[in-house]
């Protein structure tokens, strides 16, 4: 087991490596839905649907596993 030099305390909150590996998070920004054209705010890059738009395509996927 490691040990720690004396007077030297880590902490998880004190690791400086643990922080350059985070990667700082993106904020939302305005985007128009691909599929109904609405303005919706978006969550990172990929997102290009809004909820609901992403919530048929969801059951769509569904619908079509049933039916083969």
């Amino acid at each position: 087991m490691p040990s720690v030099a004396k007077g030297k305390k880590r902490y998880f909150g004190e690791d400086s490596y643990f922080y350059t590996l985070v990667k700082p998070s993106t904020p939302k920004k305005k985007r128009v839905c691909l599929k109904c054209g609405t303005v919706f705010m978006s969550s990172h890059y990929g997102n290009r649907c809004c909820g609901s738009c992403a919530a048929q395509n969801a059951r769509a996927a569904v619908r079509a596993e049933h039916t083969f």
